[in-house]
């Protein structure tokens, strides 16, 4: 058998096989006994009639066609053990040649994808923490006071006010288009508004203030650029609120707020706390901002050759995540909403490409970085996270957690710590203080934490490939507020 490969775009390789002589004849001898065996032929009982009586009786051609398929798979599987190709994906078939000498076919083979990693140790992204102010740290104590709010009917009717809590129904409309999807003739659900300026959309506040019960009232909101619902941001929305409710909001005085929050401290002591808590998050927020950066560059400057079928497996991921979050944990199945919707799953997928096509890269450069830096973790390392984690249970959880964590849950937990140093390392190359790759110590690795590939060795079943995933979070906020 002689294999000739050919490397095509899109980490597609050829394979044109040209089989001997000798194994298409063995590939006819086993096609005619299974002829022979399937089919009655006059003279000979089955599977007992000479390879010529078989070939004179169903003719040359059908005896090649009923080789074909065994010839095809056993010469492919042949030709990958000779070529050490380990496929990513479904090969297909094409070109097949078996009416004359020689006999050949070739197959396109989808395989790892290539990926060229730039200077990445050059990639520069700074640090920018923001402020923490006095205005800050009282908006923050005001959350806290809040949380212990009391509400109280009114004795008597009387206009809205600064600090009530209303019930309300609430439509919004942008661009023509109601926000809230309901059947016609259907009123909004209730919901509930805070009579306070800074946590309500621009206009509703005024617009508000003073209103009575059974009161309707229309305001038009620019909402900010910065919005965190993308529906709205930046566009004017339409409210009509018909207010359903009035109560009293009574907040507790300030000396009480350390005992209610259960710190042992005076108030000025809380605030500092508060403080401390912001200063970390504004950290947090800027470190995650800096990693995002970085691999924004890192993709951007990174070279890839991807298999198609890579790229469409990762955005029916992506499309397998929005259905559990949709339908998944509430017991209706995607197939139901699709039937009511008039869709095609297979349609969704081909428009979620680019998105998977995004992703795929970034786990793909971040896979190569960890290879690169020599990134590993220890048993030690896995365990000190799983002491980590038993401490946010309760005395009587913690054995049945240690034997969960410890086993089910142990290649998750690897993969948590191995993310963790993956970030911290990405912050040290954005600084430009990274040591030097692979001089981290990491005794006793806990087996292959870099993302691998497998397929199996027949032409018509499909492959599967592990790669490393990235969470994508969507976060959408109240239309009416503008937090």
């Amino acid at each position: 058998m002689k294999v000739t490969t050919e490397k095509l775009p899109n980490s597609l390789l050829a394979l044109d096989i040209e089989l001997e002589r000798e194994q298409v004849e063995k590939g006819l001898d086993r096609a005619a006994r299974r002829l022979s065996q399937k089919y009655n032929i006059p003279g000979f009982r089955k599977g007992k009639a000479p390879r010529f009586i078989v070939e004179n009786y169903f003719g040359r051609s059908a005896l090649l066609e009923e080789a074909s398929d065994d010839l095809v798979n056993k010469a492919f599987r042949a030709a990958l053990d000779e070529q050490q190709i380990e496929p990513v994906g479904q090969a297909n078939l094409e070109n097949v040649s078996f009416d004359s000498e020689p006999f050949t076919f070739r197959v396109l083979v989808p395989v790892e994808p290539s990926v060229a990693l730039p200077d990445y140790r050059a990639i520069r992204v700074p640090l920018d923490l923001a402020e923490v102010d006095d205005e800050m740290v009282q908006e923050a104590m005001d959350v806290r006071r809040d949380r212990h709010v009391v509400l109280r009917d009114l004795e008597d009717p009387r206009p809205v006010q600064d600090g009530d809590e209303l019930t309300v129904e609430l439509d919004a409309v942008v661009d023509g288009e109601p926000l809230d999807q309901r059947e016609p003739g259907t009123p909004p659900a209730p919901s509930t508004l805070v009579m306070n300026a800074k946590r309500l959309a621009p206009g509703l506040f005024d617009g508000l203030l003073g209103a009575t019960i059974g009161q309707v009232v229309a305001v038009i909101s620019q909402m900010p650029e910065d919005h965190v619902n993308e529906r709205v941001a930046g566009k004017e929305v339409q409210f009509v609120i018909k207010v359903n409710s009035i109560r009293e909001r009574l907040l507790p005085d300030w000396d009480e707020v350390p005992t209610l929050e259960e710190f042992e401290g005076t108030l000025e002591e809380l605030r500092a706390k508060t403080r401390e808590e912001l200063l970390e998050t504004a950290r947090t927020n800027a470190e995650r901002s800096v990693v995002d950066k970085y691999i924004e560059q890192l993709v951007a400057q990174t070279e890839y050759d991807l298999p198609e079928v890579l790229i469409e497996r990762e955005a029916d991921r992506l499309l397998e995540e929005r259905e559990y979050q949709q339908f998944g944990r509430y017991g209706v199945t995607a197939e139901q909403v699709y039937k009511i919707q008039n869709r095609e799953r297979d349609d969704i997928v081909q428009s979620l490409l680019p998105q998977g096509e995004e992703r795929l890269k970034i786990n793909l450069a971040l896979r190569e970085l960890v290879r690169a830096e020599d990134l590993q973790i220890s048993d030690a390392e896995v365990e000190a996270e799983v002491d980590r984690l038993l401490e946010t249970y309760e005395d009587e959880q913690r054995e049945r957690a240690r034997e969960l964590l410890s086993n089910q849950l142990r290649s998750s937990i690897a993969n948590t710590v191995l993310d963790k140093k993956l970030r911290d390392r990405l912050m040290a190359i954005a600084a430009g203080t990274a040591p030097e790759p692979g001089s981290d110590p990491a005794p006793e690795p806990v087996g292959d934490t870099t993302a691998s590939a497998s397929a199996t060795q027949e032409l018509p079943r499909d492959a599967t490939a592990n790669e490393p995933a990235a969470e994508t979070v969507t976060v959408e906020g109240e239309t009416a507020s503008n937090q």
